[in-house]
């Protein structure tokens, strides 16, 4: 057989086994190429996971620290009224000082600033009381995202 186009065993064999060889190649490039574009998604998959444990954490760090941060509100609400109370009662008994010496020109005062101080007060612990839930969840809201900012950091 001449001429260049001769079908031996030999060729054949050659024929099949580089093939093999091809496919066995493609396959592992395959491989490859497909672990390579699983890796993103493998890892975006565990942040999100690490997402979801830090948010069951933060759930129940919030969950029992509420109750304390209501409770430094409601203490900062009764601060605030003590002083106002405090305020009142002392510019009461400095007016009551002032009359009794002699100027009648403050017993309008007198009259009208323990009035006005204690409705003051009174608007000042509603308001605060109102306030307290709402105060103590803000405190709970900035501290879950301090931490993950600093993280990102």
């Amino acid at each position: 057989m001449t001429g260049g186009l001769s079908f031996s065993l030999e060729n054949a064999r050659r024929m099949v086994y580089s093939g093999a060889i091809m496919k066995k190649k493609l396959f592992a490039t395959l491989l490859i190429v497909s672990a390579i574009a699983v890796m993103p998604v493998s890892a975006s998959w565990a942040a999100q996971k690490e997402t979801f444990g830090s948010k069951v954490k933060s759930f129940w760090k919030n969950l029992i620290s509420y109750p304390g941060r209501v409770l430094e509100e409601s203490a900062s609400v009764v601060a605030g009224v003590v002083k106002n109370t405090a305020s009142v009662v002392s510019n009461t008994t400095k007016r009551v000082g002032e009359v009794t010496t002699g100027d009648l020109a403050k017993t309008k005062e007198l009259v009208t600033e323990p009035i006005t101080g204690t409705a003051q007060t009174v608007v000042a612990a509603g308001e605060g009381t109102i306030k307290v839930p709402s105060q103590a969840l803000k405190d709970k809201q900035q501290e879950a995202t301090q931490p993950a900012e600093t993280e990102k950091q």
